[in-house]
């Protein structure tokens, strides 16, 4: 039981403490694209975290005995092994879709393109290796990525037309004010949990 509440808290701590956007500013652009439409943002964030989450299990792999732990080469390595892991990975996700949901593909699609390559998911499988050591915690950690990604979408999604009205001071409106609003939602989690990042 204990074991199982530790990867729930390997969850959550992805979510909310080490959130890609709120404590490091990953796939912003990626947020600020998709939250233009709130019909996007569960499809996307199905995706996101899918992606997180697989990529995330063949980290542990790649970190365990292709990169073999940690040395000079692995750092020098690693970076174009992640890249292309991802690479096959969204080939394949997009090869399975046409196959089985070939009638729906059109609209799916566009998902795993911005899904897949996106900073927050490359960012998620250098964070899995730096704080996961097994599998199980590989997995909750990418899938915590994905939710946390999802969760900062819909923070910003709910207040995005306030953030390009006409009420707000021309100066300010549109993307100044959206990058000020995640600024201080990123501010408010830091206090909120008292928590300072590694790096």
């Amino acid at each position: 039981m204990p074991y199982i509440l530790r990867l729930i808290t390997v969850a959550f701590v992805a979510v909310f403490a080490e959130n890609t956007i709120f404590a490091r500013a990953m796939g912003t652009s990626t947020l600020i694209i998709v939250s233009r439409s709130r019909k996007n943002i569960l499809g996307f964030g199905v995706c996101v975290s899918y992606i997180t989450s697989v990529t995330g299990v063949l980290s542990f792999f790649i970190d365990k005995y292709i990169l073999g732990g940690e040395n000079e080469l692995s750092y020098i390595y690693r970076p174009f092994v992640y890249i292309l892991t991802l690479g096959i990975v969204y080939v394949i996700t997009l090869l399975c879709l046409w196959k089985f949901f070939y009638k729906t593909f059109g609209n799916i699609k566009k998902y795993v393109h911005i899904s897949a390559f996106n900073c927050a998911v490359l960012g998620a499988m250098f964070l899995n290796s730096k704080y996961c050591t097994t599998l199980p915690e590989y997995f909750f950690h990418g899938l915590g990525i994905g939710l946390g990604f999802l969760f900062a979408v819909y923070m910003t999604a709910i207040v995005y037309d306030r953030l390009y009205s006409r009420e707000a001071p021309y100066c300010f409106r549109g993307y100044p004010l959206l990058l000020i609003y995640i600024g201080i939602l990123s501010m408010a989690f830091s206090g909120l949990i008292n928590y300072q990042l590694t790096y």
